[in-house]
């Protein structure tokens, strides 16, 4: 299919958002801050880390595109999903009453995020959320560009990870981190990039500062360097900004 083009992005950070090796690798754009105000306040209280983070992307990335979060289709991709809600679901099994609260149970779910995100905007519009392992950014962005092959118009996609708490924290370490990417099917003007369809095929790698590298969705943060560098390039989609995918991105003309 033909490139898709990307009208807004965003970026969510919550510890090392304003660290300066942050910001030479994104540059231009000041990571959201977590705390998910595109959420209704009774929203809001309820929703997981995640969720949060998830509202955070959105909102920014939706706002620089001028998109309409009740009308856009979300594609949401995340290797883990909710395993810090759902590893505290699981201890509330040796609390006092030996159940877990409702709320715990309905956040552990691994499309709460893209549920909460639905809610908010009123969007009663496609909604999907993926995971595929260390292949997540790949299987997302294929995802959505399927869908825009299909119908056109806009898509947000929205990939993220946090890690998992014990006792399953993982030997390399990674800050929790998420970024939103706003595709069309048309350059438009408000325009960053433009970038082709995921194919089989390897890519320079990327460096990425503070522990990125081993978070599951790298090759989403290694594609949104290369989208605020504004220069061509090809980018790999798996870990450390390598692996079997990737995809080619150039400036929007």
């Amino acid at each position: 299919m033909s490139p898709a083009y990307v009208s807004g992005v965003g970026l969510c950070a919550p510890r090392q958002g304003g660290n300066a090796s942050w910001s030479a690798a994104f540059p231009g754009l000041t990571p959201s801050d977590p705390s998910g105000e595109l959420l209704p306040p009774v929203l809001r209280r309820r929703a997981s880390s995640l969720a949060r983070m998830a509202a955070a992307v959105a909102g920014q990335a939706a706002q620089q595109a001028g998109l309409d979060l009740s009308r856009v289709p979300l594609v949401l991709g995340s290797a883990y999903g909710e395993i810090v809600a759902a590893v505290e679901m699981m201890r509330e099994f040796d609390g006092p009453t030996g159940l877990p609260s409702p709320t715990r149970f309905h956040n552990s779910v691994h499309n709460a995020s893209a549920a909460y995100l639905s809610i908010a905007t009123g969007n009663h519009g496609f909604n999907t959320a993926l995971a595929a392992g260390r292949a997540t950014p790949a299987a997302t962005l294929l995802e959505a560009m399927a869908l825009l092959g299909e119908y056109g118009g806009d898509a947000l996609v929205v990939m993220l990870d946090e890690p998992p708490a014990e006792p399953f924290a993982l030997a390399d370490p990674y800050p929790p981190a998420a970024i939103a990417i706003c595709l069309s099917t048309s350059p438009g003007p408000r325009a960053l990039a433009a970038v082709s369809e995921p194919r089989r095929g390897p890519a320079p790698i990327v460096e990425l500062p503070d522990g990125l590298a081993f978070h599951p969705c790298a090759g989403a943060f290694a594609l949104l360097a290369a989208i605020l560098s504004r220069r061509p390039a090809t980018v790999g989609l798996g870990a450390d900004g390598v692996g079997p995918w990737s995809v080619d991105v150039a400036p929007a003309a």
